[in-house]
Order: C-alpha cells, then structure tokens, then sequence
C-alpha cells in the first residue's frame, strides 16, 4: 500500500479549514446573540411595580 503524502496533506488541510469554519460561525452566533440579548435588555419597556 503506498500513501500519496500529497493528497493527503490536502485532505488534512481542508479539513482543518471546515473545522476553523464551523468554529468561526459558531463564535459569530454567540457573539450576535450576546449583542442581541444586551440591546434587548437596554431598550426593553419598563413595566409598572405592581405593589401586592
């Protein structure tokens, strides 16, 4: 069996850029949804104290 260090070398490589590129949206998503929730909470309606 001889192995095509070549290919796979490029394989490794294309593969660690699919991982980088998952990882990169997943922080993209965390990082909107941390702004999102923050402007959400600055900008939310007052509601009335309601004394019991």
């Amino acid at each position: 069996m001889n192995v095509e260090w070549d290919v796979l070398k490029n394989g490794l490589l294309v593969a660690g850029f699919g991982l980088l590129g998952v990882f990169a949206v997943l922080i993209l998503f965390y990082i909107v949804t941390r702004i999102m929730v923050l402007l959400g909470n600055k900008f939310q309606k007052k509601e009335p104290d309601s004394k019991s």
